[in-house]
This record gives C-alpha cells, sequence and structure tokens, in this order.
C-alpha cells in the first residue's frame, strides 16, 4: 500500500499529518490520569480503621482528616484548627445541611474523634460520617 500526498502548483504538501496532534494528545491525556490519582491521596498520612460493614456515606460535600499527631486538614489541604473551625462555620451558614467525612487515623485516642466530632457540631455541621477502610 503507497501512501500518496497531495502537491499543490508550487509544490507544498498541503495534508495535514495529524501524527503528532495524537502523540500530543496521548502524552496530556497520561500526564491527567496521573495527576488525578494523586489529588485523591490526602493531605495527611492517615490508616483508617477497618469495618466489615462499611458502605459509602453518599454525597459528601467536605471532608475534614485529623491526623495521628492532630495536624488537620480539609478536602486534602492542611490547616490550623482555628482556620478549619472558621471555615467550615462558614460554610455550615451558607449550607444548612453541610455533610461532612470524617477521616481519623485508627492510631488516634478515643477522645480525640470525640474532639472533632464536638468541634464540627460546635461549627454547625449536623450531619457527619466516619470515613473507614473496607
Amino acid at each position: 500500500m503507497a501512501i500518496t500526498t497531495r502537491e499543490d502548483d508550487s509544490g507544498e504538501i498541503t495534508d495535514i499529518n495529524v501524527t503528532p496532534l495524537v502523540d500530543v494528545t496521548l502524552v496530556l491525556l497520561v500526564i491527567f490520569m496521573v495527576t488525578a490519582s494523586l489529588m485523591l491521596t490526602r493531605a495527611l498520612p492517615v490508616r483508617l480503621p477497618q469495618a466489615a460493614s462499611a458502605s459509602p456515606a453518599g454525597q459528601v460535600l467536605w471532608e475534614v482528616t485529623l491526623g495521628r499527631h492532630g495536624g488537620w486538614a480539609l478536602n486534602g489541604k492542611t490547616l490550623a484548627e482555628d482556620d478549619l473551625a472558621a471555615r467550615i462555620r462558614a460554610e455550615a451558614v451558607l449550607r444548612p445541611g453541610l455533610k461532612v467525612n470524617l477521616a481519623a487515623d485508627e492510631g488516634l485516642a478515643y477522645r480525640e474523634v470525640v474532639g472533632a466530632l464536638d468541634l464540627l457540631r460546635r461549627c454547625g455541621v449536623t450531619t457527619v460520617s466516619l470515613a473507614v477502610a473496607p
């Protein structure tokens, strides 16, 4: 099978070569796939406790992460406790039915998890789900 090219009277090739376009598109696709998987990781390293009867939490708008050493993160961004409380309080005013998923490290003391739940309640959050590993 021979490939022919069309040339106009001036001798220039007028066909568009799509191979570089396809190459660039595939490279961009790979880059987006890799960065999307990196965005799903938590800002704080958290080992979630195991649960035999874990079920999806449904639509969760915000995820609060409490790290092993007391670090806080909101939707993957590390924040101080006061900043976290201010942002959640402001969002709870705008969205009264705000749903929050609390991901607390399995090595935390029970009082720290209860303290996190209390903080969320004081900020106006009424629906909290606890993140567990299936």
